[in-house]
């Protein structure tokens, strides 16, 4: 029987444990590569994405801060009004402004804050009702916007329709130029882009804004803006044509109080003295 050698015993204890030491660096080694490789791999394959819906996040939340802002001006318009009509005001007023606009009219534009503005002060008594008349000279932008402002109004209600009349005339560079980026505009008065693009496509307000201009035109009106105030009360109206002050349409309700004794009238249109302003012609 081999006689013990303490020196060889400590000899092959300590290769063992070099040894063991060398498989557990190289285990622990192969680990942190494959650790490397899976993070890499998850990088590679998750990272794009990742950044993409942050980037899409972000973005909505740009949206959604333009909306409130955009949405808060527009505080008097109901979110439906039933009908298909577009009216900003008490639905129970004595008059209403029944105004005859074009998207891509500088004229229109700097009107557009009067009947707003009667509406907010009159406590219930004025409201303001939209009708299509893009001029032929402001095409095809101007039937454009109007279609996409009837696109809205079904999709996200009679409340983002204003809105988004209201930012139009505040972005576009007008006479037939129009707004830089529509889509945004649509996203930003809460209209969803997939429905806005299937109703665009579909033309389906073009007969409704040719029937409008064809109203209008019937009525006297012959360029834009044009305003016939009605009185509620009795059906008389009058027409007043041009970016007229607020002057003007109260003295032409006024007229209409005085009427309120004559039997109503739903056709005849009497339109009273114009303002000696220069603003009353189409643009």
């Amino acid at each position: 029987m081999p006689k013990f050698n303490p020196i060889l015993a400590t000899a092959i204890g300590v290769s063992m444990g070099v040894t063991s030491a060398i498989a557990v660096g190289v285990s622990v080694h192969m680990a942190r590569i494959y650790t490397d490789n899976a993070v890499q791999t998850a990088l590679v394959e998750q990272l794009p994405g990742a950044v993409s819906q942050s980037l899409k996040d972000l973005e909505l939340e740009k949206i959604n801060a333009a909306k409130a802002k955009i949405m808060s001006k527009w505080n008097g318009a109901a979110d439906s009004t039933g009908g298909g009509r577009h009216i900003y005001g008490s639905k129970d007023a004595q008059f209403t402004l029944v105004e005859f606009s074009d998207l891509e009219c500088p004229y229109c534009k700097r009107f557009h804050d009067t009947p707003k503005q009667m509406a907010d002060k009159s406590e219930g008594r004025i409201n303001w009702e939209w009708q299509h008349y893009p001029l032929a000279f402001h095409n095809p932008v101007a039937e454009v916007a109007a279609h996409a402002s009837e696109c809205v109004g079904e999709i996200a209600g009679n409340k983002a329709f204003w809105a988004f009349t209201g930012e139009w005339f505040a972005r576009t560079q007008l006479n037939g130029q129009g707004v830089e980026d529509v889509e945004r505009l649509v996203q930003e008065v809460g209209t969803p882009l997939d429905a806005y693009r299937q109703c665009m496509e579909s033309g389906k307000y073009q007969t409704l804004i040719e029937g409008q201009v064809k109203k209008g035109t019937n009525m006297g009106v012959t360029g834009t803006p044009a305003t016939v105030v009605v009185d509620n009360m009795t059906g008389n109206k009058l027409l007043v044509k041009g970016a007229q002050s607020t002057q003007v349409l109260l003295q032409t309700m006024q007229q209409l109080v005085k009427m309120r004794d004559e039997a109503p009238s739903q056709d005849k249109l009497e339109t009273p003295a114009e303002s000696t302003t220069d603003e009353s012609g189409a643009q």
